[in-house]
């Protein structure tokens, strides 16, 4: 048990010994990375931010073809190649790069978010406030554009909205004829069908067509700009880049490494002190090419 207790001992002051014997590069080296760091946090170069808030529509009471979009839709819509790919080529963010890695590098400046209370926040970096809200205006407007309905949708709501704006007429006509005061001053009396139809149930029919004459035009159109609440800001400070926490960081993994390595270097040398183990150092340094 003395022996155990004293071996314990002797492991601890060896341990110190090493930590006290490489005392400046353990002190020197974590303090200089963070410097390091910090330096480069302020040669690198600022970001700014431009935020958005939109509030899309509830779904229409009136089926079309091409629904609202939902909140988290329109969050994943604005990070894809139809969106993306007209801005990049717009602004010319290619470069040499492929129109890939121009994709991704784009997305990673863009941050869409929905809420708790479903409204869809837009937060958009550059390197410049006017290069943010210009970037952040030209994601909405794309986005926008793409909520307008395809070819065969577009064809298919024309129809629709050709129908129910005759049907419209012809119910709203058959609704003053009934609710004529008296049928002396009709061009024609009325049928015995026409008579016998109820004015509530010709009622909901035209509010229903009118919902189609209302609704189908702007489906036909797209979202508009309607749902900006708040549009792009122009941002006035930079963002924080958070130079003390990277340095900190820095010196920590900097000051566990050398750790590490004066361990590591300090066993080895202990180990050359055994015959055995020193014949297995000579093997490695063979296989890896040292002498």
């Amino acid at each position: 048990m003395e022996m155990n207790e004293q071996d314990d001992e002797i492991s601890l002051l060896d341990l110190m010994l090493v930590m006290a014997e490489n005392i400046k590069l353990l002190l020197l080296g974590p303090l200089l990375a963070g410097l390091l760091a910090l330096g480069v946090g302020f040669v690198l170069p600022q970001k700014f931010v431009s935020n958005a808030i939109l509030a899309l529509p509830t779904v229409a009471s009136t089926p079309t073809p091409t629904p609202t979009p939902t909140p988290t839709q329109a969050a994943a819509m604005m990070v894809s190649p139809i969106v993306l790919d007209p801005i990049i080529a717009k602004l010319g963010l290619a470069g040499d790069q492929t129109l890939q890695a121009a994709r991704v590098e784009l997305a990673q400046q863009i941050k869409a978010t929905v809420g708790k209370d479903q409204l869809l926040r837009l937060d958009v970096t550059a390197e410049t406030p006017a290069a943010a809200q210009t970037l952040a205006n030209a994601i909405i407007d794309n986005w926008l554009k793409s909520t307008a309905p395809g070819e065969l949708d577009r064809v298919d709501l024309e129809k629709r909205l050709g129908y129910a704006q005759k049907s419209l007429d012809s119910v709203t006509r058959l609704i003053e004829r009934l609710t004529a005061e008296g049928s002396a001053n009709l061009n024609q009396p009325l049928t015995r069908g026409e008579a016998g139809t109820s004015i509530v149930a010709v009622g909901e029919l035209q509010a229903r067509y009118l919902a189609d004459v209302i609704n189908i035009p702007r489906t036909l159109q797209g979202l508009s700009r309607d749902v900006v609440l708040q549009p792009p800001t122009l941002a006035t400070e930079p963002v924080s880049s958070k130079k003390a926490l990277i340095a900190t960081l820095a010196a920590l993994g900097t000051g566990f490494a050398l750790l590490l390595f004066v361990f590591m270097r300090a066993a080895w040398r202990g180990a050359a002190q055994d015959p055995e183990a020193a014949q297995k150092q000579t093997r490695l340094r063979a296989a890896l090419g040292f002498k």
